[in-house]
């Protein structure tokens, strides 16, 4: 492992990668460059989503959308073991899709659905359940980036069961005044709450979006939240809540502001998210903050499409062809660099990830017998 960081994470050497893939930005010599330092592959024939990896390093816990299994690996990527727990049957989770599914208590693995939250063994073995005390408010199922969890406590965008006469008004979500964020410790009691920043967007213009939960991270005794129509990063104290600081990520003029959708429009949602710009993650490395956002689609062209259905051929062209990330490079608050690269980056936690394709490479121009995940840095 060519890095203190990464020989913490993983615990011994992944596959090695003896050359390094770099991206120059501009001003040689002040914008940090985005170095392939490590790699791993499974052996799986679509791609497994990466849910989480254990605080120790020795496991990494996937999901396969396809098969609906569950799937724990060493960190070289061999498969430990890989099972489907929506079906009926005594270690069930009870339900066909998951909002998180994170490694808690000293590598058990918390499945939270609809219904509860599942506690299970490294061999997917039910040990406890319990119902939700927290409902995750998401659109995002299988792996909402709102849910993460700390040595003691947990985080979650969401409500109260008992409180949802205070939140749902004439059927639609009411945002302002409401405890959306909240901190709860391991038996699941709510401890801390705090409301949604009054800077967000629809805080400030109210109405129907694609989604309003947030990434969340955390680091030490800080929380990180970046609500991805709302180009600002939050920092709070954690567990408490209090908010100490926000950054104006300052995005460029292909930065578009999404609106909200018409109220009686069925699909307007996924026609406004079209045409605006959403922030997707962001990772801190070697003292650098790198964030990306993706472009949005002219108002012309997506007004041109057919607004009664979603997903078609032509909706899909203009997805691929406008919603390309622009990322940004932040040094202690400022920004020093914007600007497209040739690669789609993913983040968990502390890894910054590629799958199989490198940057300019074309993940899918070749069929995948194995899965290749790639890890960067910047430096």
């Amino acid at each position: 492992m060519k890095n203190a960081f990464l020989l913490a994470i993983f615990g011994f050497w992944l596959i090695s990668c003896e050359t390094s893939n770099q991206i120059d930005g501009e001003g040689v010599g002040q914008i940090p460059e985005l170095t392939l330092v490590d790699s791993m592959q499974i052996d799986r024939l679509v791609v497994p989503t990466l849910l989480d990896y254990s605080k120790d390093g020795k496991y990494f816990l996937f999901f396969d959308y396809k098969s609906n299994e569950l799937i724990l690996t060493d960190p070289l990527g061999k498969v430990i073991i890989a099972v489907n727990r929506s079906e009926d049957g005594p270690n069930s989770y009870k339900s066909g899709y998951f909002s998180a599914c994170r490694f808690v208590e000293e590598n058990r693995i918390l499945v939270d659905t609809y219904q509860g939250s599942f506690l299970y063994d490294l061999a997917f073995n039910l040990m406890d359940s319990k119902p939700a005390t927290i409902q995750t408010l998401s659109r995002m199922l299988g792996d909402t980036p709102s849910f993460v969890v700390g040595e003691n406590h947990q985080f979650k965008f969401g409500y109260l069961e008992s409180d949802l006469d205070q939140i749902r008004v004439d059927d639609q979500v009411k945002m302002e005044d409401y405890d959306f964020l909240k901190v709860s410790n391991l038996e699941g009691e709510v401890v801390f709450s705090s409301q949604v920043p009054r800077s967000v967007n629809y805080i400030q213009q109210p109405g129907q979006y694609m989604g309003f939960d947030p990434i969340a991270k955390i680091e030490n005794d800080r929380i990180y939240l970046q609500f991805m129509l709302t180009p600002i990063l939050y920092t709070y104290r954690f567990p408490e809540l209090e908010l100490l600081d926000s950054v104006n990520l300052n995005p460029g003029e292909d930065f578009q502001p999404t609106e909200p959708a018409l109220e009686l429009e069925n699909f307007g949602i996924f026609f406004e998210d079209l045409k605006g710009s959403r922030y997707q993650n962001f990772i801190f490395s070697n003292g650098y903050l790198l964030t990306w956002y993706l472009k949005g689609a002219p108002d012309e062209e997506v007004d041109a499409l057919d607004r009664r259905v979603v997903g078609d051929e032509k909706y899909q062209a203009l997805e691929k062809k406008y919603k390309v990330p622009v990322y940004q490079i932040f040094k202690d608050q400022a920004k020093i660099w914007e600007g497209e690269w040739p690669i789609a980056l993913k983040v968990k936690k502390d890894l910054l990830y590629s799958v199989n394709a490198k940057p300019g490479e074309d993940a899918n121009a070749v069929e995948q017998e194995v899965q290749t995940f790639y890890f960067y840095e910047l430096r």
